[in-house]
């Protein structure tokens, strides 16, 4: 198959809404010809179509648009993707010099780069004017001077980070090691086009591999899984570090941010993938490039579970997250509140993302168009609950994107039947999972039960536990039955997915309608059943032992803590509580404590001192200004104490997050958190975790 590299722009525009029709003269306005060239031009790419069972439709005075289904379009991407291209569009010319000033140490010749795109020096000086606002998103510019040709200054951090975001944005997630598995083992059949060569010319396939094996088995150890896109990033960063330290590229990181790193216990696991690469390719890793590593563990984190733990930065999410939600329930009319879906994924996603963009690591989005013209109003709310909540962060329409998927998929939500349980398989992330279930439980009411999961963690699961299953991406080497589809649903698709439902229905026979109830129809299993029971007596416990302290004199807040763990101390709460302080300290001064708007700071914090789990109050003798979660300050009045062991359990966990939950659940819990005598608060907790977690249980 031979596309010119004008046929190929006009595909892009076609593929890129399937749906909606686009005139002519709108095409050639963008790619800026003639309407006649357009039309030449469209004769030859209905021959191209024919194989992929797609075809063009065309309606007078509407415009043109593709028709068939996802499979075929996805194909055909690919195999435009595959060619071996004889000319390059601006944008290809603009990613292959970019590549080439990457990947050299000394200045590029005009003349060399125009040589090897076959174009004119004039071509590529207009190339290079059109890269520059592209390279200045990373920090980077371009030296351009006659006499000594072109050369790409800034750190090396930069640097890297562009050349992630090329890799990024042109392959698919799912496809991206496949295709460097291809093209070392040089299979005729799928070849890998020379701009992919450029880009992984970058990084060497062969360490890509090497690597790749590595972060599978570190996979399985992490106490989280790694989402596709961060498992593949991953795998670019690490073969990227070595191809750069290999050649004397050193990245540099501030002192006292690598010393909060080297605390961590990402930094732990991040050492131990430095030694392997240390022993696999004969190099020293500095702490620098191992503090890297750890910040792609850290800003991978996903939690799949409804802790909102008393670890790292949890709580301050938490409030964002209650924030967000109240700002998108006053700009759009819409109640939010109390919806704990929404609020369990803005808790996964926002925890990563926040980390990411306070260390300036951008992610992409491909389904960032898409998202715009599909949610228009909700992505112009979200952005500005966003703006109003996060005033001090620059948050790019890559991560606003992800956002408008959660709250979109919530807007989308409706009543249904419990007939049917999917299993959803995609590679873009928890958004876009979601968003596809619920496209599909709208549209088909039978469908209740969903559960998302990536590519990666296909093997471990087990699918005949589900009556259907879903992809958004081809699925190699197993033998499975599913339906493709793409992750915003086509009416065609629709109708796909109805006439799979159909048959799917047909096999799994009317028996499984009766009426009468089985054992599994109860909403509560034995291992929950156990489960309630274990958290409910540490809660008991817990609020057995709550006390308050009231301070008779007004001191530092450090004096204060001292004082109340030397008595937590005395009873056996805790053990050493000079050191029980010391972490409460360290955890203040990662960020801000005091509750905006209230009165009342949350200290907390797991540590090898505490024996049991704890949450008392510390009333003060008079205000304190302390930091608070928004970067301002609060007056407090009151201190929250919250403390759990080290190696604390499943249950401990929950129990010890759902406390730091409940505080900031409504303006009513803040209230009383604020004002509320032991006993009341005692009963307050008490009822709130019945009413949500046992009654909840009950048939």
């Amino acid at each position: 198959m031979i596309v010119s590299a004008r046929e190929r722009l006009i595909l892009h525009y076609l593929m890129e809404d399937i749906n909606k029709e686009i005139t002519i003269k709108e095409i050639a306005e963008l790619i800026d010809v003639s309407e006649r060239t357009i039309h030449r031009d469209l004769k030859n790419i209905e021959n191209i179509l024919k194989p992929f069972q797609l075809k063009l439709l065309r309606r007078a005075g509407v415009g043109i648009k593709l028709a068939g289904d996802y499979n075929g379009l996805h194909q055909l991407k690919l195999a435009i993707q595959k060619q071996d291209y004889m000319e390059y569009t601006p944008d290809e010319r603009l990613v292959i010099a970019l590549c080439s000033l990457l990947d050299s140490k000394e200045p590029v010749k005009l003349l060399s780069l125009a040589n090897d795109l076959g174009v004119t020096a004039a071509t590529i000086s207009n190339d290079l004017d059109k890269m520059e606002p592209f390279i200045q998103r990373y920090g980077l510019s371009l030296i351009r001077r006659r006499g000594y040709g072109i050369e790409l200054i800034g750190t090396e951090e930069s640097k890297r980070k562009a050349i992630r975001s090329l890799i990024s944005d042109r392959f698919d997630v799912p496809e991206f090691l496949k295709m460097v598995r291809e093209s070392i083992q040089k299979k005729s059949s799928n070849t890998i086009d020379s701009i992919s060569e450029r880009l992984l010319g970058l990084v060497k396939k062969e360490k890509l591999l090497i690597i790749e094996k590595l972060v599978g088995h570190m996979n399985q150890q992490l106490p989280y899984p790694l989402a596709d896109s961060s498992y593949v990033g991953l795998v670019v960063h690490l073969a990227l570090a070595i191809e750069r330290i290999q050649r004397g590229e050193n990245i540099s990181i501030r002192g006292e941010y690598l010393k909060e790193l080297q605390e961590t216990k990402e930094f732990d696991i991040a050492r131990e993938i430095a030694k392997y690469l240390e022993d696999e390719f004969q190099v020293v890793i500095p702490d620098q490039e191992i503090g890297y590593i750890t910040m792609h563990l850290l800003g991978a984190k996903i939690r799949f579970t409804r802790e909102i733990g008393v670890q790292e930065d949890n709580v301050e999410t938490a409030f964002i997250v209650n924030q967000l939600i109240k700002q998108v329930e006053d700009l759009s009319g819409v109640q939010l509140k109390g919806d704990q879906s929404l609020i369990e994924g803005l808790l996964a996603h926002l925890q990563p993302t926040l980390y990411r963009l306070k260390q300036n690591m951008r992610i992409s989005n491909p389904l960032l168009e898409q998202v715009k013209k599909d949610y228009e109003d909700l992505f112009r709310i979200v952005k500005t609950a966003v703006s109003r909540v996060l005033p001090d962060l620059n948050v790019p329409d890559e991560e606003i994107g992800y956002l408008v998927l959660h709250f979109g998929s919530t807007l989308n939500m409706k009543a249904s039947l419990n007939k049917w349980k999917a299993l959803i398989i995609c590679s873009s992330g928890i958004g876009t999972s979601k968003m596809l279930a619920t496209q599909i439980q709208n549209h088909i009411p039978s469908i209740t039960e969903t559960k998302n999961i990536s590519v990666f963690e296909l093997k471990e699961m087990n699918t005949e536990d589900y009556d259907l299953i879903f992809s958004t991406i081809p699925i190699d080497g197993v033998t499975l039955d599913y339906l493709l589809v793409s992750p915003i649903l086509t009416d065609d698709e629709l109708e796909k997915v109805q006439r799979y439902i159909q048959l799917k229905g047909g096999k799994r026979g009317a028996g499984l309608y009766k009426e009468e109830k089985s054992a599994s129809s109860y909403s509560i299993q034995y291992d929950d059943f156990k489960g309630v029971i274990k958290e409910s007596s540490l809660l008991i416990s817990i609020l057995d032992s709550l006390e308050v302290f009231c301070m008779e004199k007004h001191q530092e807040i450090e004096i204060t803590l001292k004082e109340v763990c030397k008595k937590l101390s005395s009873i056996g709460h805790i053990g050493n509580a000079a050191k029980v302080v010391k972490a409460l300290k360290k955890r203040q001064q990662l960020g801000g404590l005091g509750i905006p708007g209230t009165k009342i700071a949350l200290f907390h914090a797991r540590n090898e001192q505490v024996i049991q789990p704890a949450f008392h109050l510390i009333d003060l003798k008079s205000p304190q200004i302390l930091k608070s979660m928004d970067n301002k300050t609060i007056h407090a009045e009151r201190i929250l104490l919250l403390l759990a062991p080290e190696d604390a359990c499943a249950e401990m966990l929950r129990i010890t997050s759902y406390i730091s939950a409940l505080i900031i659940k409504s303006e009513e819990s803040i209230h009383i958190f604020e004002t509320a005598t032991k006993s009341q608060l005692i009963q307050y907790i008490s009822q709130q975790y019945y009413i949500s977690n046992v009654q909840t249980h009950k048939e």
